[in-house]
């Protein structure tokens, strides 16, 4: 009895308490085959070391935990853990948990923390409550209505963020009189949005160096490139901001990567018009809904909230920081 790491003999088990858990509602991911389960728990495939363990009772594994190493930015990322509930309350999480972080420390002592957040390479869908089983690409953290959230926090992994998850059905969708009101008065002072065109709008590079994030210029250049729809606001035909790209996943989710606008032109109400302008754009090509999930103190979720998102879950960014000697 005791923590070891994952066999192959444990998958069947291990992805059958998995799916119990996810069918007692105990956890909101969403089901994924046996394949997938693998890739994400058990064998690298993303170039990412994974460390996963089991805790092991009468020769059975009645619980794991998992995560991933990225030496690139000195962290590692905890996936998952969990431990039937038969056998709770005996230690075994924590076991696994310790089991975990003492590997870490000794296999790759120059990591600075253990992160559970939604920069982890192993992305876990999720179902949104209360919806047709509506799903969201990503977890951002510990959900606040789990046991997990104080499990960490008794374990030292302190919360330094809070996500909020937004959702909308947006089929059907269409502008606000205030919306309409706004657009009017931008185009009055020559500021249009409209789908991005190569042979009118020029200045994206310039928004991206105002805007400074990385992940945004790589997402949208690749789709500019790509000819895929992106959505630009221009004054005088000089890009301001952006949304986008369009497109809507199988799950019928409208795509959501960002929005920005040029902080000369914030205050004017550039976003708001180029968020319900993706939402209808969305809407048009066929997606059912859209989420998405921004920081509790962000002030672009006042933009969502116009357009009638709601919370639907709320989660804790969590962290325990390594001390080097």
């Amino acid at each position: 009895m005791g923590v070891r790491k994952i066999q192959k003999k444990d998958i069947s088990h291990i992805f059958t308490i998995w799916h119990q858990a996810i069918h007692h509602g105990e956890l909101l991911y969403k089901p994924m085959n046996q394949d997938v389960f693998i890739s994400k728990f058990i064998e690298n495939t993303l170039s990412f070391p994974i460390l996963s363990y089991a805790y092991e009772v009468d020769h059975q594994p009645v619980g794991f935990i998992s995560g991933v190493i990225d030496t690139s930015k000195a962290k590692a990322y905890l996936t998952m853990i969990f431990i039937e509930p038969s056998f709770r309350h005996r230690g075994y999480g924590t076991a696994l948990l310790n089991q975990f972080e003492n590997e870490i420390h000794k296999t790759y002592p120059k990591l600075i923390s253990i992160d559970i957040i939604f920069f982890n390479p192993m992305t876990l869908e999720w179902i949104i409550p209360l919806t047709n089983q509506h799903d969201h690409p990503n977890a951002p953290g510990v959900d606040y209505d789990s046991i997990a959230h104080l499990f960490f926090k008794k374990n030292g992994y302190v919360e330094f963020a809070k996500q909020n998850s937004y959702y909308r059905n947006i089929q059907c969708f269409t502008y606000s009189n205030k919306i309409e009101e706004l657009s009017k008065s931008l185009f009055e002072k020559n500021i249009q949005v409209n789908l991005y065109d190569s042979k009118i709008h020029h200045g994206l590079q310039q928004l991206f160096d105002d805007l400074k994030n990385p992940y945004w210029q790589q997402e949208i250049t690749q789709a500019v490139e790509d000819n895929k729809p992106v959505l630009v606001a221009s004054h005088d035909s000089h890009i301001i901001g952006f949304t986008g790209p369009l497109r809507v996943q199988q799950s019928l989710r409208g795509y959501f990567a960002g929005i920005g606008v040029h902080s000369a032109y914030r205050g004017l109400g550039v976003g708001k018009v180029l968020f319900a302008a993706l939402c209808k754009e969305l809407s048009l090509l066929g997606a059912h809904y859209m989420s998405l999930f921004t920081g509790e103190n962000n002030q672009a979720r006042k933009i969502y909230e116009r357009e009638h998102f709601v919370i639907v879950r709320s989660w804790a960014n969590m962290r325990k920081e390594f001390k080097h000697a």
